[in-house]
Parts: structure tokens; C-alpha cells; sequence
């Protein structure tokens, strides 16, 4: 098994979704304590997919942004950027900066922007991006976390859901070659969920983040199911009940299936929109901002093929704006 089999990124979006306060509380909290709880946080995932809708790489990222309100009233927003590449990554930076103006253009709201690095180099700590000649400059700072920072038996006495996550993610880093102890960290972090004093739906939420974050192959994984049902039956507290765990792993392949068919189908209407707007630029130079807006959100797989043909007949940007206003597919 080779590390991206691994599953960070969805792992980590998943539990920073529900448990956003504590992700704050663990991570950042001298921001926690400027929010106004009592206003439910508002997850902002549609806003999220147009700021990062240009990123041209292939890399994988958790991004969460959500909505909340200060104390003072005030309303802003906070963009969460997890990094978990295992190398230097010379453009991070660059994108903090693109997605962080990218929503204040589109949306017109501050943004807060916090990463957290969990990446396997001590050295590697970006946390500004900057550009300009002399006194003309624009400066971006944002906070950064580094997961190799925290101590074992920090993370071991503290309470809080992500001081699991945070062992999970650095033992699966740490055990990359070497499976076997995988699946013995794995054991034991299952083990800590019932020592810990977690309600039910707590432990359920974490025993998914370890299972699918540190991956085993069939036969350790058989080897870790065997001692969580033995812990199990002497304990008489059963985790997940054998129907609960039949349906988690059904809902997982179903999910990945799915999962794989939208991405193929996302990442062909992306291609087209692309080339679209590549043709249009080279036939006519730069693109109102509108247009290219419009171009992105269409769907219609149909009708992103017949406006890829017709960039090359026609005669102006103007006359392309209006065969979308037109829409042929709509017309069968």
C-alpha cells in the first residue's frame, strides 16, 4: 500500500463539518473565543466551490469555509485550507492569496484564512505570501498549524475530538512503510475512543476518521476487527453494531462509485470550459468577467460541446453571449 492510499482529505472535511467549534477550540482558540457562539456557524460549501473553481491542480486539498459572527456583531468568514502534501510545495502560498481574494471579490466579505500543515517536514512553515516593487507592495499573512508540532503526551491528556484526529493523521504519516504498525496504532486509538468519556455519536464519528483515515490491507484489517470485537465483548459495549458496520462499509463503496462517476463528469465539463474560454481568448483577447462566470456555472454537457464548436465560427464575444442566451439544447 502506498500513502495516498491514506484517506486525509475526506476524513478531515468530514469531521471539521460537524464539529467546527471544536476544530476552533483545539486548533485556533483565540479565534474561538472572539465567536458569538449562540449564532449556529453556516457552512458555506457552494460559495467555496466557485472561490476554488480556477485551481488548475491536481493536488488534494480539505477546504471548509464557513459563515460565522463575532461577538461585536461583525460577520466574516473563515476559510480552513488543510495541506497534507509530504514535500515542499512552492505554490501553497500563492493559493492561500488566490483563494483568499477570490472570495472577498466574489463575495464582497472578509476572510479569515487558516492552514493547517500536515506534512512531514519540520522546516516547511509558510504563512505569508507577498508581491510588489519598493513601498508598493500587497502583503497576505495568514495562521498556520503544524501537526508535527504537538507532543505525543500532549495530544494523549487532552479531551478534545481533534487531539484524536491529529494522533490518527500522524501515525498513519508515520507508519507509511510500515503496515504491521499501522494496524497495531490503529488498534490502540480505537481502544482510547471508549476510555475517553465520549458520547455515542462521538465515538461512532472518530472510529470512521480512524478506520478510513489509516487504511489497512484485508488481512490487518481482519487482524484489527478481531481485537475490537474481542475489547468488545469484554467490555460488553459494543462500538458499532455488526448492522452499523455492514451499512458503513456499504455506504463507502457506494460512495466511492459514486464519487468516481461525478468526478468524471465534473472534471469533463470542466475540461470543455476550459478549452471554450482558452479559444475565445485567442480569437479575441481578454473576456468580460461576466462571460466567463456564465461559461463556468453551465452544466448541460450538451450544450458546452455545441458552444465548443461554434467558438471557432464565431464572429464576436458578443455573438457567443448570445447563442448561450439561446441555449439549443433546450429547444429538444
Amino acid at each position: 500500500m502506498t500513502e495516498i492510499t491514506a484517506n486525509y482529505d475526506e476524513t478531515w472535511k468530514e469531521v471539521i463539518g460537524d464539529y467546527f467549534e471544536s476544530f476552533l477550540l483545539f486548533f485556533y482558540p483565540h479565534i474561538h473565543k472572539q465567536i458569538n457562539w449562540e449564532k449556529t456557524p453556516i457552512p458555506l460549501d457552494k460559495e467555496l466551490e466557485q472561490i476554488t473553481a480556477s485551481s488548475q491542480t491536481e493536488k488534494r486539498h480539505a477546504d471548509k469555509l464557513f459563515k460565522v459572527w463575532l461577538l461585536d456583531g461583525q460577520e466574516v468568514w473563515i476559510l480552513i485550507h488543510l495541506e497534507v502534501q509530504s514535500q515542499y510545495d512552492k505554490e501553497f502560498p500563492l493559493r492561500m492569496y488566490i483563494y483568499n481574494y477570490r472570495a472577498f471579490d466574489l463575495y464582497q466579505k472578509p476572510v479569515i484564512s487558516l492552514a493547517i500543515l500536515g506534512d512531514e517536514s519540520k522546516t516547511w512553515r509558510p504563512n505569508s505570501y507577498e508581491y510588489g516593487m519598493g513601498e508598493s507592495k500587497v502583503t497576505m499573512k495568514f495562521s498556520i498549524v503544524k501537526l508535527l508540532d504537538y507532543q505525543w503526551s500532549e495530544l494523549e491528556q487532552n479531551q478534545n475530538i481533534f487531539a484524536i484526529v491529529v494522533m490518527a493523521h500522524l501515525k498513519t504519516k508515520a507508519t507509511t512503510s510500515n503496515l504491521s504498525a499501522r494496524e497495531q496504532w490503529k488498534w490502540q486509538l480505537s481502544r482510547l475512543l471508549y476510555e475517553r468519556g465520549y458520547n455515542r455519536k462521538e465515538i461512532v464519528d472518530l472510529y470512521k476518521v480512524i478506520d478510513l483515515m489509516m487504511t489497512l490491507p484485508p488481512e490487518l484489517q481482519s487482524s484489527f476487527e478481531g481485537k475490537i470485537n474481542e475489547y468488545e465483548e469484554q467490555r460488553k459495549m459494543p462500538l458499532l453494531s455488526n448492522i452499523e458496520r455492514r451499512a458503513m462499509e456499504r455506504g463507502q463503496a457506494i460512495g466511492q462509485a459514486i464519487g468516481q462517476a461525478i468526478g468524471q463528469e465534473k472534471g469533463q465539463k470542466t475540461s470543455t470550459q476550459q478549452h471554450i474560454i482558452k479559444l475565445l481568448q485567442k480569437r479575441f483577447g481578454e473576456l468580460p468577467k461576466n462571460l466567463l462566470t456564465t461559461i463556468n456555472e453551465i452544466e448541460d454537457m450538451s450544450l458546452l460541446e455545441y458552444l465548443h464548436l461554434e467558438t471557432i465560427s464565431v464572429n464576436s464575444v458578443g455573438e457567443f453571449a448570445e447563442l448561450i442566451k439561446q441555449n439549443p439544447s433546450e429547444e429538444n
